[in-house]
């Protein structure tokens, strides 16, 4: 079944159609989560969170294509949420968004993450999003609630400023 017709029924009270959503976008709920989290139980709590929020309040849903961005909007949220009732330091493995091949992600794992762990956490979740989720960058901008030059700006620049402190550490 088409995913907007699933949430036209689950707006309509049909708790079936929305666990069926939910099966649908957990996977990238979780990897959201955990862009921010970086704890596989804590990830697990802000999706279950979500979903519970995003039951409760599907009637506020305007748009039934939104779905999916109005979702995992309300996961980062629960996941930003999170982080301040725990006060955690956030740590993101993000090798796996700049596409190094495997011997270079060995040779230099401990640059990589150190230089990335300095990008807010917000900017390296547009990061995640952008170049290992896939989402375009009008999508980013929904999701985030930011104008698209804004998540533009904030993913070239950081982007930029990686490679050239990886170029002056002589990693890249």
């Amino acid at each position: 079944m088409k995913e907007e017709k699933l949430v036209k029924l689950a707006t309509k009270g049909d708790p079936e159609a929305f666990g069926k959503l939910m099966i649908l976008l957990k996977d990238q709920a979780y990897r959201m989560a955990y862009c921010y989290l970086h704890h596989e139980h804590d990830s697990m709590d802000a999706v279950c969170n979500a979903m519970e929020k995003a039951f409760a309040k599907l009637n506020q849903l305007r748009e039934p294509k939104y779905f999916k961005t109005w979702f995992l909007k309300i996961v980062i949220n629960e996941s930003i949420q999170l982080l301040r009732e725990k006060s955690k330091i956030v740590e993101v493995n993000e090798n796996e968004i700049m596409n190094l091949s495997e011997e270079s992600k060995s040779e230099h794992i401990e640059d990589l993450e150190e230089l990335l762990n300095q990008v807010e956490p917000t900017e390296r979740s547009m990061i995640y999003m952008k170049y290992y989720l896939g989402y375009s960058l009008d999508e980013i901008s929904k999701i985030t609630d930011l104008p698209l030059s804004t998540v533009k700006t904030k993913i070239y620049r950081n982007l930029k400023q990686l490679r050239e402190k990886l170029v002056q550490r002589e990693v890249l």
